[in-house]
């Protein structure tokens, strides 16, 4: 129990937040204020947290030593690292690919490969958490989850749901998400950047449940639906060769 609190207090270091202190932490945690220094100190010690003078706590430098180790080691992103440079020239010029990894009830990028042309930049950064309910990059994932895993989320989200149009009601949320699963693929328009065409198809394990997606982003005024239908036809061979 005290180490998943002390896990959760690199959960709450966010762009908004990047310094707290120690009564800040216990408030936040609802714990004393000697548990939080206790928890603080535990990840001081591993490198994963920094002072920043006067009681003021950072991320600390483990965490960049842990992305260069991912970005060496990832299995999922060291296959797709070639695809993803093989198949962006198909796109059009100014075009992203992306590879996305599930993220609790999020979307973290993880990487992407760039081609020619201006690039203006897209949401998903690299690293930035993206809601699971828009956009197709996170929709595929979203469509090939286990059947008790969507319920507890519509449950949490039901709101933010109905928002997206993938349903007003589980029912009609889950026959959204079956016809994303029968198409193998999802498509979407604007829905995350103005302007902006995603098409993603899923990176499945070996249980059928996606744990990421790759796609493309592309602008809207360079593709017409025959440049969609063929990205799809690129896109889901590539993804299937991935391993989750």
């Amino acid at each position: 129990m005290a180490t998943d609190r002390a896990l959760g207090v690199l959960t709450l270091f966010s762009l908004e937040k990047p310094v707290w202190t120690a009564e800040e932490v216990a408030g936040r945690l609802e714990v004393s204020i000697s548990s939080a220094y206790r928890y603080l100190s535990n990840l001081m010690e591993l490198g994963l947290v920094a002072t920043a003078g006067a009681g003021r706590y950072v991320l600390g430098p483990a965490i960049i030593q842990l992305d260069r180790q991912i970005q060496l080691t990832d299995p999922m992103l060291q296959q797709a690292r070639p695809i993803m440079e093989e198949l962006i020239v198909y796109a059009p010029p100014g075009s992203v690919m992306l590879l996305c990894r599930a993220f609790g009830d999020s979307v973290l990028c993880v990487h992407q490969v760039l081609n020619q042309g201006p690039q203006a930049v897209v949401s998903y950064e690299r690293g930035r958490p993206m809601i699971m309910f828009r956009g197709a990059t996170s929709r595929v994932i979203l469509a090939f989850q286990q059947t008790r895993a969507l319920q507890a989320m519509y449950a949490r989200h039901a709101a933010e749901i109905g928002a997206a149009g993938l349903g007003e009601d589980w029912a009609t949320f889950r026959q959204t998400l079956t016809r994303i699963r029968r198409q193998g693929h999802a498509v979407s328009y604007g829905e995350i950047d103005p302007g902006r065409v995603g098409i993603a198809a899923p990176i499945l394990n070996e249980d059928g449940r996606a744990v990421g997606s790759l796609s493309f982003v592309v602008a809207q005024s360079e593709i017409d639906e025959r440049g969609v239908n063929r990205l799809v036809h690129l896109l889901a061979p590539a993804a299937a060769e991935i391993r989750g």
